[in-house]
């Protein structure tokens, strides 16, 4: 019995690493194509969502 019982606590920690990562790696992606494509439109306004400063050294 505690056998079964610790391969169940096994699997559900597994699944919910792996669940957990998937949610991660969606949040991630669609961040990053908002990013990509507000890059293309409007580059200041994506330089100013991540907080890029521009160094004016020239």
């Amino acid at each position: 019995m505690f056998t079964k019982l610790l391969g169940f606590f096994v699997f559900v920690f597994i699944f919910g690493m792996g669940f957990s990562m998937l949610i991660f790696l969606a949040l991630f992606v669609g961040y990053w194509l908002t990013l990509v494509g507000l890059e293309r439109v409007n580059s200041k306004l994506a330089y100013r969502m991540i907080g890029h400063k521009e160094d004016s050294k020239e």
